[in-house]
């Protein structure tokens, strides 16, 4: 199953994507998160010349894009941590900080792997403006995919 965009009726819709990946959905839980970093698309980062990855913390909740440059980028907050079924966070890159978005990512056994369905929504007359730089989603969900099936 290739990736899939629902697109909207309004602006304020989110945005959803899904990716069939041939792993289990724990692998692809753990993939997402404790990778993030390897799939992630360095040129949707501040600095792309100086991406290194990015750190998922559970614990304490945050998602930082990290640079060789010194500047760790704060990107969201951790709010749902369910292993091998759902991912949650806050998003605020390029967005108002004031006014992040909101990442939820499900994970559920399909077809002897899991699809995964990324919902990027939390769109408001705040952040809505800047709506249009997220159509990457498709090709970081390709991303992720190879990163899974790599291992």
């Amino acid at each position: 199953m290739s990736d899939v965009e629902l697109q909207p009726q309004r602006v304020t819709d989110p945005i959803v994507c899904t990716r069939q990946v041939d792993v289990d959905p724990v692998h692809a839980f753990e993939v997402f998160t404790e990778r993030f970093g390897d799939w992630w698309d360095p040129r949707l980062t501040p600095d792309p010349a100086s991406y290194e990855g990015a750190d998922v913390e559970e614990v304490e909740g945050g998602v930082v894009a990290l640079h060789h440059d010194g500047e760790d980028y704060p990107i969201g907050e951790v709010l749902e941590w369910e292993i091998g079924e759902r991912f949650a966070m806050t998003f605020h890159l390029s967005l108002p900080r004031d006014h992040p978005t909101e990442l939820a990512v499900d994970f559920a056994p399909a077809d002897g792997g899991t699809l995964v369905t990324l919902t990027h929504g939390g769109w408001e007359q705040d952040n809505a403006a800047q709506r249009h730089k997220f159509t990457e989603w498709p090709n970081l969900l390709a991303r992720f995919a190879a990163t899974a099936l790599g291992d």
